[in-house]
């Protein structure tokens, strides 16, 4: 957390006081008592008990990421989320192709969450990687099921 200048005050923090390395320095004179400094430090671990679990439920979210459809030729793939709870700003879904034990390489036609399987595909393995950018910048990936080899 940024240190505030002694005698300015912070959403939260008291007059004359700053937070250093999770220790509350405070210019004598200028701050309240010792009381009220704990309930300060308390709401500050508060708000971040609740970003915590914010981003946990993000992650339970992020477990429920999914491909159905069939590996053939001509079938369209649907990724299935579901994001309960997650205060998410943006997402977005990667396709990826892989032949044979080769890497992972981005489709550049695949966007959204559907893909249309196509002879390009053919013996290849797909899958998708979602992107979950939240409210407070942090960006979270996870991958998909695999689906393949693609037939004919």
């Amino acid at each position: 957390m940024a240190a505030v200048p002694f005698g300015a005050s912070a959403q939260g923090m008291l007059p004359g006081c700053r937070l250093e390395n999770g220790s509350l320095q405070c210019v004598p004179g200028l701050t309240a008592s010792p009381e009220k400094q704990i309930q300060v430090l308390d709401g500050q671990i508060n708000q971040g008990l609740q970003q915590e679990g914010h981003l946990e439920q993000a992650i339970q979210g992020l477990q429920r990421f999914v491909l159905v459809g069939e590996a053939r030729e001509g079938a369209l793939l649907k990724a299935e989320l579901q994001l309960q709870g997650a205060d998410v700003d943006e997402l977005e879904v990667h396709w990826y192709r892989r032949s044979g034990q080769g890497n992972w390489t981005l489709v550049e036609s695949g966007s959204g969450h559907s893909y249309q399987v196509g002879p390009q595909d053919r013996d290849d393995r797909l899958m998708a990687v979602l992107v979950v950018r939240g409210r407070d910048g942090k960006v979270q990936r996870t991958s998909s099921n695999v689906i393949g080899p693609i037939s004919d």
